[in-house]
């Protein structure tokens, strides 16, 4: 359940109405949250969400097709926005969150999941849908501290550049990028391009 001070003011967006209903019930059954307006079409969307300013606007990824998160990103910049998208894209999905995005949730999740993402949201964190938190077992706590340039190579591969990209940025070979990338994951015990992003969304570099 979630606790705030005051109900959290939520917007919906998304051009299925059988959609919105079913997430506006399973929203309602949350007291400390009210949802002020809905849209169902992306005609002047971030107008919309603008005069309506609410804490969190839950805004469907595309809108017949087309799509819509970017603009309101960009529109919007100090709207706190959770994009809700029909299937997982890890790619797109890192490109909204280095855009501003605060959360990446898909359509398909249980409803406990979208209600998670806001409460996070709105305690001032990330949400990425579909990935693994990052957690370093108590065993490999020491000498888990990453050097400068091994988070910047972590940092690079989450923005979604490859590692011979990160290293021609940086000015290294690409067997030293590797180097640093494969002593980041052993101390972090992390193995994959999803694990990294939700570790950089924890980290902050999105921000």
């Amino acid at each position: 359940m979630l606790s705030f001070e005051r109900p959290a003011r939520i917007f919906l967006a998304d051009e299925h109405p059988i959609f919105l209903a079913g997430l506006r019930f399973c929203l309602a059954e949350q007291p400390h949250i009210d949802v002020i307006g809905e849209a169902h079409s992306s005609a002047h969307l971030a107008q919309v969400i603008g005069k309506a300013a609410p804490d969190v606007a839950v805004v469907s990824e595309s809108f017949n097709g087309v799509s819509v998160a970017e603009g309101i990103l960009n529109d919007l910049p100090s709207q706190r926005v959770l994009v809700v998208a029909e299937e997982l894209d890890n790619a797109r999905a890192h490109q909204l969150l280095a855009l501003g995005a605060r959360g990446y949730v898909l359509k398909q999740s249980p409803g406990s999941v979208m209600c998670k993402a806001i409460a996070t949201i709105l305690r001032g964190g990330h949400f990425l849908d579909a990935a693994d938190a990052v957690q370093t077992p108590a065993g490999k706590r020491r000498g888990s501290v990453l050097t400068d340039r091994e988070q910047e190579i972590l940092r690079l591969i989450a923005l979604g550049f490859s590692i011979r990209e990160a290293a021609e940025r940086i000015g290294i070979t690409t067997k030293s990028a590797e180097t640093y990338k494969a002593r980041a994951s052993n101390k972090l015990s992390i193995d994959s391009r999803q694990q990294i992003v939700r570790y950089a969304i924890t980290k902050g570099w999105f921000q």
